[in-house]
């Protein structure tokens, strides 16, 4: 149900409604570090990302492994 609800919060110009998440600044500048030449434009994008991959992701599957078959990661 708050699936639904979170699929229905969006703005009157069509776009998702989002929220700020506060991370300590060190992982942030790891995070900028991380995502350069991959093709993510922000650490926002990234981090979008990973959350997502990390809700979604199947037992036995190492992240770093499925970024990498992504193409996102060496």
């Amino acid at each position: 149900m708050a699936r639904k609800r979170l699929k229905q919060k969006q703005s009157a110009a069509g776009k998702r409604d989002y929220v700020t998440l506060s991370v300590p600044r060190e992982l942030y500048e790891h995070a900028e570090k991380a995502i350069d030449g991959t093709g993510f434009r922000s650490v926002t994008e990234y981090a979008i990302f990973l959350l997502r991959e990390a809700l979604l992701m199947k037992p036995g599957k190492d992240v770093r492994e499925r970024l990498h078959a992504l193409g996102y990661v060496d």
